[in-house]
């Protein structure tokens, strides 16, 4: 890492940290800042080792969208319907903070930095060195940053983000429900979240086909209700489901505060 001042809005980022979660913020030199440092998240699956190379790193951009669309059965739309309509979910509007939790290159990110601006924050985290560096290249804005982390170990303080996603990701996440009381927890009352994530065959948990995709890929197909019930213990409101072939969009709100 150098020590280089940060673009504004990786000062904003850096403002958000709770410093007991993370003791060092760096700056790389490709401009996204590191609260992790040599510290690597286990790689588990097969698809999180494809998500540190510079190959995948690149040809994602062309194979997410035709990937989402066949295990969607062909439904889903193409990537700017995805923003959209993922951006009308989460009410995104000048002046709001959103953090992307498992960004990859950064599709969404810079785009939800263009709805957010001016005054607001888009923040798009990974542990993919390589996936930042694309991110940074393909995907950046005066509203956007990037930063290395750990999604199951978020540095930012409670209570900082009006909206959070965590799209076509957390199926690869090690503990993706300790990854999604993370996104609880970050999230401020009145919050929305958005996640893209697999779903089984026959919409069971543990099923036998759903065991089958994750022993050869390191995929998790989610059960139907895995995530609803999640969020709903979590004390999450407004909560919708969406299923599209082997895809489910989930949506739900954090309550006010009372």
């Amino acid at each position: 890492m150098t020590n280089v001042l940060f673009p504004t809005a990786a000062t904003r980022t850096a403002q958000l940290i709770d410093p007991r979660r993370a003791t060092h913020v760096g700056m790389t030199a490709d401009h996204y800042a590191d609260v992790l440092g040599e510290q690597v998240p286990p790689a588990k699956k097969l698809g999180q080792r494809l998500m540190r190379t510079t190959f995948y790193s690149t040809g994602y951009q062309l194979l997410r969208p035709l990937g989402l669309r066949l295990a969607g059965g062909l439904r889903s739309p193409g990537r700017d319907a995805d923003r959209i309509r993922i951006g009308e979910w989460l009410n995104l509007q000048p002046g709001v903070t959103v953090f992307d939790i498992g960004c990859g290159p950064g599709n969404f990110t810079g785009w939800f930095g263009a709805q957010v601006f001016p005054g607001g924050l888009a923040v798009g985290v990974d542990a993919s060195h390589q996936m930042l560096h694309r991110a940074v290249s393909d995907n950046s804005g005066p509203s956007v940053a990037y930063l290395r982390a750990d999604a199951e170990q978020l540095p930012f303080a409670d209570n900082t983000a009006d909206a959070a996603t965590c799209l076509a990701a957390l199926y690869l996440i090690n503990n993706p429900f300790q990854a999604l009381m993370e996104l609880v927890r970050v999230l401020r009352p009145g919050g929305r979240v958005v996640i893209l994530t697999s779903l089984s065959v026959d919409g069971a948990s543990n099923s036998r086909h759903g065991k089958i995709i994750q022993r050869s890929s390191g995929v998790r197909m989610f059960g139907r209700d895995e995530i609803t019930n999640f969020l709903r213990t979590a004390g999450f409101v407004n909560i919708q489901q969406h299923m599209e072939g082997l895809a489910q969009f989930v949506i739900a709100m954090k309550p006010s505060a009372s």
